[in-house]
């Protein structure tokens, strides 16, 4: 069987076979652009920040080739791989396989960023949520697990299915998480809060999920294949497309960003169907430019550089980086309390060396003089003053809420005063 990627514009497609035939087909052009035969048991591929690298998951280790199919780099930290995946914002290599383990390689540096344990055994799904870029597992317990490069321990840990779970897929805006399992069961997880808000029924376990960018959500397993339109905040009552291979039995599927096609990998091949309102009609041509030339390309890849994100900037909620945290009431008191005591002290200290020096006749003298420059009168007087207006605030409050007679609706207790 076959398992493929899209570049995030949608021209190429890079599609791996399991016993080792890669390959690269410009999908604009209709050509191929690169085809090789490794001879080795390949397990998943995907591509890195652009249309010229990609990464393939092989037997033992994990190997990066270049667009004309030559071999650049071999990653002996990422060994015995099953699933990969590419956080291009960060420039994140991520995988995970048979040792249960997650590992983060930054490709621009060549440095590991983080090794996860998963502590859940070997491991053969994952997704990245695109909303925030942490990467979703499923376990063969039946559990979800959230990781982040800056954290040992999972963000979250979901309990969805009651056996092993085969699939998962998060929609774009990071609001939905659909998860499949053994029992045949395809749950829609509300990610805010955590709770599951309707599930579907497959006559077999799924074989893969995957979302459109209009949120369209595809199910395949043997050689069937269901589209399910409006489906994720809602239940759908009955699927948008049905669609039977030929022959061959589905391993992975991708919808092509940007364009109303769906692209499937089986054990005969890959095929494509046309889906009506899954891709996105209008494109930024600075996020994603299907009809970029090669100075656009290098261009744009400078500037990714340039803009790269650090790994630090994976969070659950990226809408609270650069917010500043607000302390309690309590906190803030005790921090003004202590910030008084050390401005006390500093007064009391200077005062004390004042007084040591040695005196003059006169009222112009030097030490006389320090003194005034250093003692801040107002400063003493301000804390004692704004105490003094709270107080009297507070009595006037309690005498005229003494005057106000008992069961007074509020709108009217001004007129008492």
């Amino acid at each position: 069987p076959y398992r493929l990627d899209f570049t995030p514009e949608g021209r190429f497609v890079v599609f791996a076979g399991r016993k080792g035939h890669l390959g690269m087909v410009d999908r604009r052009l209709g050509r191929d652009v690169c085809t090789v035969q490794v001879r080795e048991t390949t397990r998943d591929v995907c591509f890195l920040h652009n249309g010229t690298f990609f990464a393939a998951a092989q037997k033992k280790y994990t190997y990066i080739y270049d667009k004309r199919g030559l071999e650049v780099h071999c990653l002996k930290e990422h060994s015995q791989v099953e699933r990969l995946d590419f956080l291009r914002h960060h420039f994140l290599l991520a995988s995970v396989g048979k040792h249960g383990v997650l590992v983060y390689q930054d490709t621009s540096t060549g440095q590991i960023v983080a090794q996860h344990r998963t502590k859940a055994g070997p491991c053969s799904v994952m997704r990245q949520n695109p909303w925030n870029a942490v990467m979703c597992l499923g376990h063969g317990n039946g559990t979800v697990t959230m990781w982040s490069p800056n954290m040992t321990q999972p963000l979250v840990k979901m309990l969805c299915h009651r056996g092993p779970l085969r699939a998962l897929a998060v929609d774009m805006t990071g609001r939905h998480l659909v998860t499949a399992g053994a029992d045949g069961q395809v749950k829609v997880w509300d990610v805010r809060t955590f709770k599951p808000l309707h599930s579907y029924f497959a006559s077999a376990p799924p074989a893969h999920l995957d979302i459109s960018q209009r949120g369209l959500l595809a199910v395949g397993w043997g050689r069937r294949l269901q589209v399910w339109q409006d489906g994720l905040a809602s239940k759908a009552k009955a699927p948008y497309l049905n669609h039977r291979l030929e022959s061959g039995a589905l391993e992975d599927f991708h919808f092509c960003p940007y364009e109303d096609v769906l692209v499937a990998g089986h054990s005969a091949g890959l095929s494509s169907m046309v889906v009506p309102g899954a891709g996105e009609p209008n494109y930024d041509s600075f996020v994603a430019n299907p009809f970029q030339t090669r100075k656009e390309r290098r261009e744009g890849e400078v500037r990714a550089l340039l803009e790269k994100l650090q790994p630090g900037t994976i969070v659950l909620d990226p809408q609270s980086i650069g917010k500043v945290k607000k302390l309690t009431q309590e906190a803030a008191l005790e921090k003004r309390h202590e910030q008084q005591a050390a401005n006390e002290a500093a007064r009391a200290l200077l005062r004390r060396k004042n007084e040591e020096k040695t005196k003059m006749k006169g009222k112009n003298k030097p030490s006389k003089r320090h003194r005034k420059k250093q003692e801040n009168v107002i400063m003493d007087r301000r804390d004692k003053i704004a105490q003094e207006l709270l107080e009297q605030g507070q009595r006037v409050k309690e005498k005229v809420e003494a005057r106000v007679p008992e069961g007074t609706p509020r709108a009217l207790r001004r007129f008492f005063k």
